[in-house]
């Protein structure tokens, strides 16, 4: 029941209820009444939470990057920068195959911020966020001795566009490779390049 689930068990509700509705339908053909439906909770409750669809989605962003990929920012001082690298498109390949769905939330994202500027900044924060997380392992491997010098905010945002392949694997189906075998193969080909020779 409803009454007994705590601020956060419904807020989590409401957001998975948007995001799976929003993938689906889209934003501007989504409505808090099929947001109400989905979730199973009262337009009250919804609206004690989020003024509006839009702040709904604002708020989607985040859980969005918490919910979806929940090991991204999982420390391991133990490990090479190579291992992190290779860990990444495992949470990668692992979101896809059990919630494919979630790659295609980063196209609404995407299409939202190309209208909307407080979307725009919001997602702009997001991806800042992952790039440093990519920076900082890239400094880590040079730092080590593993990875020779470079920008390491190329090389973070071409370690991003790689593993953002997923949401081409969301929409269509390769018939020769699988995302793993995408995944791997890219990350190792993107690893090589970073090490000295």
């Amino acid at each position: 029941m409803a009454e007994n689930k705590s601020k956060g068990e419904r807020q989590f509700q409401i957001l998975e209820a948007a995001l799976e509705l929003f993938v689906k339908k889209g934003y501007s053909d989504t409505s808090m009444n099929d947001i109400v439906n989905k979730s199973g909770l009262s337009k009250g409750a919804i609206y004690h939470y989020y003024n509006s669809k839009r702040d709904l989605f604002l708020s989607l962003i985040g859980h969005w990057e918490t919910h979806a990929f929940p090991n991204l920012y999982i420390k391991d001082e133990n490990k090479s920068a190579s291992e992190i690298l290779k860990s990444f498109a495992c949470v990668i390949n692992e979101t896809f195959q059990n919630r494919r769905f979630v790659f295609l939330a980063e196209l609404e994202f995407w299409a939202l911020s190309n209208r909307d500027e407080e979307v725009r900044n919001r997602t702009r924060l997001l991806y800042e966020k992952i790039l440093s997380l990519f920076e900082k392992i890239l400094h880590k491997g040079i730092v080590s001795g593993e990875f020779r010098e470079m920008n390491t905010g190329k090389s973070a945002l071409t370690i991003m566009t790689t593993l953002q392949g997923a949401i081409w694997f969301s929409i269509f189906q390769h018939q020769d490779f699988t995302m793993k075998e995408y995944l791997d193969e890219n990350i190792d080909r993107l690893i090589n390049s970073f090490q000295k020779l």
